[in-house]
């Protein structure tokens, strides 16, 4: 298996300085598709949905069809590190949760295929839109996703706050369900000196607001996490004699299960309610985000240990799932599959910090650790 690090490192560079936020990816998957093609030519490359693909590599025999995941999409932060050569040209986009790694790693793990597997295939799926929730679904649905569809599926995040080229994973959900979902109560504007000719908002927003707090009290545990947080809210104009008759307020809610989600949703939804009856207004809301737990079996969890040990990495095997979600586990509730972590150094910035920079040193772990994957779910006597 030969590697090129330094057209990988160049790649990263290049993707790092020129970033895209979720469904607007066009530029970015185009260069990977010229990447493959010019580096590390696939026998075929699927369209997705969005500016998504599949780059497939045909073993030599048929066999079991093996999938790994990166994303293409940046985030709507701005890039602070200004020593950077290769610092975001894009003002308030960076790649900031080092999407831009996770797709180097691939393409690495694409050189390394040159020669084919003995029996089976790899699919290497770019997938758009995953910071939103909405792209590994989008992809999986896609007509065209039968072609491809896997045996077995992995994903890799690289992670801040951990030892470098460790590789951090867990049973059961590893990346949080999560539900970003607005609320919108719209009534009638009054005169601010006589508010009970209108119908405003603000009350029924304050108290639901408090509710939420009372709702993630009920659910939050020991032993099991449950989180509801306000994340924004705008109400009326400013004008001292204006008592608004709209306003919105948001809120992310998580848990390590779906169904905790779902009820504690049913719950803000009826306190909701009943607010906008108490106080005439009409209600409205929006599911903006939806992310499905990201659930590691026993079988791909003991795949990815046996893979780090081949690649002579640490593991470290946490016990609470991760609070982000993580699109990646709308593919695991359809397949067998799994997530883990790749540590990204201890004194690293957080994830989404405005100065994070996906090191480069990741590069070869990661790829050791795909490729160990690759083999061991090739393997004839591989169960799942």
């Amino acid at each position: 298996m030969i590697i090129d690090f330094k057209i990988l490192i160049e790649l990263r560079h290049w993707l790092h300085a020129h970033p895209e936020v979720s469904r607007q990816e066009v530029e970015t998957g185009r260069y990977m598709r010229r990447f493959l093609s010019d580096h590390a030519a696939p026998d075929e490359i699927v369209s997705l949905a969005g500016a998504g693909f599949a780059a497939v590599y045909e073993g030599r025999a048929a066999g079991k069809t093996v999938m790994l995941r990166a994303e293409l999409d940046a985030l709507p932060i701005h890039e602070i590190n200004e020593d950077l050569p290769y610092r975001s040209l894009q003002d308030g986009v960076g790649h900031k949760c080092g999407h831009d790694g996770h797709m180097a790693i691939l393409a690495g793990v694409a050189q390394g295929l040159a020669d084919r597997p003995a029996e089976g295939r790899v699919v290497l799926l770019f997938q758009p839109d995953e910071e939103t929730g909405t792209g590994a679904w989008s992809c999986c649905t896609h007509p065209d996703f039968e072609k491809i569809r896997p045996d077995v599926a992995f994903a890799l995040h690289n992670l801040p706050g951990f030892p470098k080229g460790a590789v951090v994973c867990k049973t059961g959900t590893f990346a949080s369900a999560v539900k970003y979902a607005a609320f919108r109560f719209t009534g009638k504007e009054a005169h601010s000196a006589q508010p009970e000719t209108g119908a405003s908002p603000s009350f029924a927003m304050a108290e639901l607001t408090l509710a939420a707090r009372e709702i993630q009290a009920r659910y939050d545990g020991p032993d099991a996490y449950a989180l509801i947080v306000p994340v924004y809210t705008g109400m009326g104009v400013q004008s001292s004699g204006v008592c608004p008759a709209k306003g919105e307020v948001h809120f992310t809610l998580r848990a390590a299960e779906g169904r905790t989600v779902e009820r504690m949703w049913t719950d803000l939804l009826g306190e909701a309610e009943k607010r906008a009856n108490a106080y005439g207004l009409a209600l409205e809301t929006e599911t903006k985000e939806e992310f499905a737990a990201n659930a590691n079996s026993q079988v791909s969890f003991d795949m990815i240990r046996m893979a780090a040990a081949e690649a002579g990495a640490d593991f470290i095997e946490i016990d609470r799932p991760f609070r982000w979600g993580e699109d990646f586990g709308e593919i695991t509730q359809r397949y067998e599959g799994g997530m883990f972590g790749l540590g990204a150094g201890e004194h690293q910035p957080d994830l989404h910090n405005p100065d994070y920079d996906f090191p480069d040193t990741l590069l070869e772990p990661g790829i050791k650790m795909f490729s160990n994957l690759i083999q061991l779910a090739l393997r004839q006597e591989a169960r799942f």
